[in-house]
């Protein structure tokens, strides 16, 4: 049996475009969710219709490894994951999600109120079909989801999220060991506000409020604290899983988002050259490396490193590099993570 699934929340990835998703990232996998369901609908099994999935990882940022104490910024991030499912059919099933995270190491950019806070995750409740259909000759298959998002996240709840809507539909084959996929996801976001906003009333004396990107107090108890929120945007991702093993297999994936958030912006004289009027724009790339090896149908292990950066350099004149990539360690876009899964 192929390696299972990596369950790997990284807590870097809330970087990662100033949650474009609303916290709900396309996590790596060892092997495919939906590889993973096919094989199990092609046995003679049957199990119990009712099930739960789980991981903890542990995952050591970039930064952590700088040696100039003027410019290190350690890392060390905890994560826990459960998410309950039904099966439906044996291709089809509905599920929900959660997770919890905290860092290990204190610093500057740690932004926590309380030393080693524990961060709540969104809570996602999702319906998916491993394969609605096959296309003949070619033989790839065709898988299709549809998820909404709550905003039980901090982040989340200073954006003023009401609930976000994503949907998805996938392409994928095999050929011998390997397996390609592709993904496109189109996410919406409904907020109360267009920008990120602080109630006084609900944040007490725990924040401190500062002339952060021009604040300002639209009522007695709330405070724009400058920005946009991202309405809506698209989602691009490509999976090459190696099977090297019926217990070990090498994944690499990459993704591409593009968010747009609720305001515009015209182009004036005192815009940079390399500007653009319009619909502001956000976009973020992610590319993960995963070694992934299955002790048994329930339980695996994962070892990776993800990097989540900007696809071109401020300039916007040249690309910056997806994988594994250290350069501006101090900003931790790079993480190594190892995890364990389990399932039933």
């Amino acid at each position: 049996m192929k390696a299972l699934y990596s369950l790997v929340v990284l807590a870097v990835a809330v970087l990662w475009c100033e949650g474009v998703l609303a916290q709900g990232i396309a996590y790596p996998y060892g092997i495919t969710e939906e590889e993973r369901l096919l094989e199990e609908a092609r046995s003679d099994k049957k199990p119990f219709p009712i099930g739960v999935s789980g991981g903890i990882s542990q995952t050591i940022g970039g930064g952590t490894f700088i040696r100039d104490p003027y410019v290190r910024r350690p890392s060390v991030d905890l994560s826990f994951s459960v998410s309950p499912f039904w099966r439906i059919t044996p291709l089809m099933r509905l599920s929900a999600g959660v997770g919890v995270s905290t860092t290990l190491v204190e610093n500057y950019d740690s932004g926590n109120t309380r030393p080693n806070q524990w961060y709540v995750s969104d809570t996602s409740l999702s319906f998916s079909h491993a394969q609605i259909y096959k296309i003949p000759v070619a033989e790839i298959g065709i898988s299709a989801g549809l998820s909404l998002g709550f905003p039980s996240s901090l982040q989340s709840q200073f954006r003023s999220l009401i609930m976000s809507v994503r949907g998805n539909i996938g392409l994928s084959r095999s050929v011998g060991p390997v397996y390609f996929g592709y993904g496109f996801g189109f996410f919406k976001n409904f907020n109360q506000y267009t920008m990120p906003m602080l109630d006084r009333k609900k944040v007490g004396d725990k924040v401190i409020l500062a002339h952060y990107r021009g604040n300002e107090q639209l009522t007695t108890d709330l405070v724009a604290v400058g920005g946009l929120n991202t309405s809506f945007g698209l989602s691009n991702s490509f999976t090459v899983s190696w099977s090297i093993i019926d217990e070990l297999s090498l994944a690499v994936q990459y993704s591409l988002t593009h968010g747009w958030t609720y305001g515009s912006y015209p182009k004036d004289e005192l815009s940079s050259e390399y500007a653009h009027g319009g619909m502001s724009r956000r976009d973020g790339q992610s590319g993960v490396i995963d070694l992934s090896y299955s002790f048994n149908p329930y339980v695996s292990a994962s070892l990776g490193i993800q990097t989540a950066v900007a696809p071109k350099t401020a300039d916007n004149k040249a690309f910056i590099f997806p994988f594994a990539n250290f350069s501006n360690n101090w900003r931790n876009n790079t993480g190594i993570y190892i995890s364990v899964g389990a399932r039933y």
